[in-house]
């Protein structure tokens, strides 16, 4: 028989961590041979002892390692790979990666460079969204230097803003102000970085009291539409998802069947095909469309968890030419559970959450029916200083977000980590907070809800200071112009913000 027949088709992944496992196992299980390209830093790593073939990249740099283009696309080539799985993060949002391996008749899994070109220019993505009558998260034009942002500022007739890089993701380079002054200060800082000022930036109003939803779908060749239940990501850190859930208490049927009509014109428009999540904050019931993520994301447990369907899987099938199953035209998946996630981080809470490194002397889990636990921890492992700190996702689900929050606490009762810091005591108290039980989850839940390293301050306490604040605010702009101050401190909760750390 002819040997190439039998040959196994081949996917080179280079990544690394809780992603890299998700790749692996998902692939190895359709018979494809998983070929795991990683750091010599990563070279005791889990996903390297899973993986069918590992190499290792000639250094730990991530200029050198996961982010070398020419590197990957080169060892590719060399093992005639069939497809690359770049995962998330790292170069899975780089439209040059994805051309560089269309160039050498090489498939991405992934929506392909002119989808992802688009979609990671936010503002020429929210134009063509406000074209198609759909409401939009208001910002300024591009600025790429100081005198711009004066002009840009001038559109918003309150503070806080937010600014974002144009090209950002994961949360990277975005900053919030509470007054000119320091959103001045801040692009300054961030302009100085050479490829945030080659880029530009822009500024937005910053909704502190509103909610971050997601729409995961799924678009094949012909057009077809598969909706997930919506996702709610509003709990964050530095602007990383940490607390998740699905579906969100606070969208009702009609405010759901717009954001998937608004959601389902967006991608049409662009021609998408693949997997990915559109984004809106939700201010007093209002949806307003911000981007589109075009990546395989941490919460893809959740949708799973709705259809019992890997969606690594899917998203290969659909990246290689098949058409999803049973849809024709649109379907929307009904939620099947009430779905939490939460986000295991290798960092230290009683020291402001600076990144713990080191060896795991001790891991042990205890998991249930309703839990899953995704890491790429082992007793002996080491978790390295040099990349981001994620390591692991905690899932638990019910038939109610009651049950699921208990199911959740329960289990991270059973879970022993030791040899390194982790936020493990700091999500066991965020699941204890009343706030998120009421469903109360703001986008600045974690400075307006809760107060996890300092004494809560009483309601006399707080009164004090903002009489004492406001009479040393008014000596100090007394001839100046404070407008922008003045309409910050109508904000709601801006005092207990400001006042939290006395």
């Amino acid at each position: 028989m002819n040997q190439a027949l039998n040959k196994k088709k081949t996917i080179l992944i280079p990544n690394r961590g809780v992603i890299a496992l998700d790749i692996i196992s998902s692939l190895k299980s359709i018979g494809l041979q998983t070929i795991l390209f990683h750091s010599p830093d990563d070279a005791l790593s889990l996903p390297v002892k899973l993986a069918d073939k590992s190499y290792k990249f000639f250094s730990s740099r991530l200029q050198d390692s996961y982010l070398d283009m020419e590197a990957i696309v080169d060892k590719a080539l060399a093992l005639k790979v069939d497809y690359i799985h770049p995962g998330c993060g790292f170069l899975a949002e780089d439209p040059e990666f994805f051309r560089l391996c269309e160039q050498n008749n090489i498939t991405v899994i992934g929506p392909g460079s002119q989808v992802v070109d688009l979609v990671r220019n936010k503002l020429k993505l929210r134009q063509m969204a406000r074209e198609l009558g759909i409401p939009v998260l208001e910002h300024s034009r591009l600025i790429k230097d100081a005198a711009e942002f004066e002009e840009a500022a001038g559109s918003f007739d309150h503070f806080p803003l937010i600014i974002k890089p144009l090209y950002g993701s994961g949360g990277r380079g975005i900053r919030v102000a509470e007054f000119k002054k320091e959103a001045q200060e801040q692009i300054d800082t961030l302009l100085r970085q050479e490829e945030i000022k080659k880029q530009g930036l822009f500024i937005e109003e910053y909704f502190p009291f509103a909610f971050h939803i997601e729409i995961p779908f799924f678009r094949d060749s012909e057009g077809n539409i598969l909706f997930y239940p919506e996702i709610e990501s509003s709990i964050q850190r530095r602007f990383q998802k940490l607390f998740q859930e699905s579906p969100s208490p606070h969208v009702s049927d009609e405010l759901r069947q717009s954001l998937y009509d608004y959601s389902r014109a967006l991608i049409e428009k662009i021609g998408y095909i693949g997997l990915g999540y559109v984004e809106f904050i939700l201010e007093k019931g209002k949806p307003l469309f911000f981007e589109i993520n075009p990546t395989f994301q941490i919460n893809s447990l959740i949708p799973e968890i709705h259809t019992i369907a890997n969606i690594i899987k899917k998203q290969f099938a659909i990246s290689t030419g098949e058409l999803l199953h049973n849809v024709n035209g649109v379907e929307i998946i009904e939620p099947r559970y009430w779905v939490l996630l939460i986000s295991l981080m290798a960092e230290n809470p009683g020291n402001n959450f600076q990144p713990s490194s080191g060896t795991v002397s001790e891991f042990f889990h205890y998991a249930t029916l309703k839990n899953v636990f995704k890491t790429d921890l082992y007793s002996g492992a080491r978790v390295s200083p040099l990349y981001d700190p994620f390591i692991g996702k905690i899932l638990a689900f019910s038939s109610s977000r009651e049950h699921s929050i208990k199911d959740m606490k329960n289990f991270l009762e059973n879970i022993t980590i030791r040899g390194i810091k982790t936020n493990l005591t700091f999500l066991k108290h965020l699941l204890r907070s009343q706030s998120l039980e009421d469903g109360d989850t703001i986008i600045d839940f974690l400075n307006l809800k809760s107060d996890f390293s300092r004494r809560k301050k009483t309601r006399e306490e707080i009164l004090a200071a903002t009489a004492l604040f406001s009479a040393a605010f008014h000596i100090e702009n007394q001839r100046k112009d404070y407008k922008a101050k003045l309409e910050t401190m109508k904000q709601p909760g801006f005092i207990q913000r400001l006042f939290s750390g006395l």
